[in-house]
């Protein structure tokens, strides 16, 4: 097999945008489906790629949530009926990797039982308004991950690689007519937050887990804008990503290299464990942009953490660096991914059905 790093590798010749896209659509990894063959090949990944604590204990989990349905509910005061019977949870199990499915509240109390650390591949349905789209609404990728605290309880956290770009959408367009809406406001908290929290207090009240959450940069991703050069729609990719690099160095520190400089990133656990879950989610994609790494390794290099640079300043240097980036930034990261999870060696594995 073929490490991740290998086609990070500088000198390597790249594939069009036409192919990343024939690639990603059929291993499903663009697919809205929480069945696909990606599937198979993502929660492999902890066999192949992750260390042995992390096989043990990482569970993988592709969830379907329908945005505008469950901002409907949640309005009409049936939230907690839809949150139970409609959220669907696709995993694997068994030697064979059998995919299986179950309503995700009964799937987070499952693993919860057995203090996994659960990964959400999210695939949110009808996300926001977008009339352009067929439906009028668009879906999206994002992901949340559970992981255990020391005693008991378990901590929440949330990316949508929109980031900070989320704080004025604290409300939910339903489209009435060709050429009128109805905003579904939520009182001034952003609409992923109310969503993820509708979830977590519903596993609090019905399930003895003790999950904290808050709308608060501690348990949101609310920094740059990582699709802010996107005219493809390459949304999924970065769930994989972050998936990946969770998984690769939960409890393992990671290297940066940029000019001859080397610096060392903590695990994801010591970043989550201080506070620092933006910056975590920031360095999942530092490989793809030099100067974006560049930015990374400044701000890590101060010790204590309270002297580094505020939270806003790193992410305005982020802006930048993926402004000056362009479309490198994305079909580096696109194409790298995509190629991995690709390759014979998991296609020989049956990960993938033949066409």
């Amino acid at each position: 097999m073929q490490t991740f790093q290998e086609f990070l590798t500088t000198g390597r010749r790249g594939n069009n945008w036409a192919t990343i896209f024939k690639m990603a659509d059929e291993s499903g990894l663009d697919s809205t489906e929480t069945v696909t063959p990606a599937t198979k090949t993502l929660h492999s990944l902890k066999r192949e790629s992750f260390s042995k604590y992390m096989r043990k204990k990482l569970s993988y989990v592709a969830a379907d949530i329908n945005y505008r349905e469950l901002c409907l509910a949640l309005k009409a005061g049936t939230g907690e009926d839809y949150i139970r019977d409609e959220l669907v949870a696709s995993f694997c199990h068994g030697r064979y990797c059998t995919v299986l499915e179950d309503t995700l509240v009964e799937k987070i109390d499952d693993d919860c039982e057995e203090r996994k650390i659960i990964f959400f591949n999210i695939n949110a349905e009808d996300y926001c308004m977008d009339r352009e789209e067929e439906d009028g609404y668009v879906a999206h990728g994002v992901c949340a991950m559970l992981v255990p605290r020391k005693r008991k309880g378990y901590d929440l956290y949330y990316m949508n690689p929109h980031g900070e770009v989320m704080k004025p959408y604290t409300y939910y367009e339903i489209i009435k007519t060709r050429t009128r809406c109805q905003k579904l406001d939520f009182d001034k908290e952003i609409i992923d937050v109310v969503v993820m929290r509708s979830i977590v207090d519903y596993c609090n009240k019905h399930f003895d887990h003790d999950i904290h959450y808050d709308g608060s940069l501690r348990h949101n991703y609310l920094g740059v804008n990582l699709q802010e050069e996107d005219v493809h729609g390459v949304c999924y990719i970065f769930p994989h990503l972050v998936y990946y690099y969770f998984g690769k160095y939960f409890t393992e520190k990671r290297e940066l290299e940029a000019e001859g400089v080397k610096r060392s990133l903590p695990s994801f656990k010591e970043m989550l464990d201080s506070g620092d879950f933006n910056l975590a989610i920031h360095s999942c994609f530092a490989e793809f942009d030099t100067n974006y790494k560049k930015a990374i390794m400044d701000y890590i290099k101060v010790v204590p953490r309270t002297q580094r640079v505020e939270e806003k300043v790193i992410v305005e240097q982020l802006i930048t660096c993926l402004d000056k980036a362009k479309y490198r930034f994305l079909k580096k990261a696109s194409d790298s991914f995509v190629s991995f999870i690709c390759q014979d060696y998991f296609k020989k594995q049956c990960y993938f059905t033949e066409k």
